[in-house]
């Protein structure tokens, strides 16, 4: 499902991006690409989320237990919580590279705000 979706994703994005002009496209084609650019990034993380985890559970010997499950559970729901924030990253970098204010200032910026968000994911679940 999510090699599903990922492919969806880029392919979209490439024919978005090959077929349409952003002054031509107005402001819905631009969400679209943000759309569409969030559904990779997040798509992408997911994917690599879910591979770590199988080999995770490969490498590990002991069997699982009920109150194992249950802390699994939330340990995937808090790290899927935080891989959808992680996922804007790309969306903020696009939009400011498109308006010419992409530098070290900027950058420290988004990190400064990723940050608190997955504190805040933390604190919260």
């Amino acid at each position: 499902m999510l090699v599903v979706s990922l492919l969806l994703s880029v392919v979209g994005l490439m024919l978005v991006t090959n077929l349409t002009n952003p002054l031509g496209a107005g402001p819905l084609g631009i969400l679209v690409v943000f759309v569409l650019v969030y559904a990779c990034s997040l798509s992408l993380l997911l994917l690599l989320q879910r591979l770590l985890e199988m080999i995770y559970r490969l490498l590990k010997s002991s069997p699982t237990t009920v109150v194992k499950k249950d802390k699994m559970q939330h340990l995937r729901r808090r790290s899927t919580l935080i891989i959808a924030a992680l996922s804007f990253v790309p969306i903020f970098l696009v939009s400011l590279n498109s308006i010419g204010q992409l530098g070290f200032k900027d950058i420290a910026l988004i990190i400064v705000i990723e940050a608190l968000l997955i504190f805040y994911i933390v604190r919260r679940s």
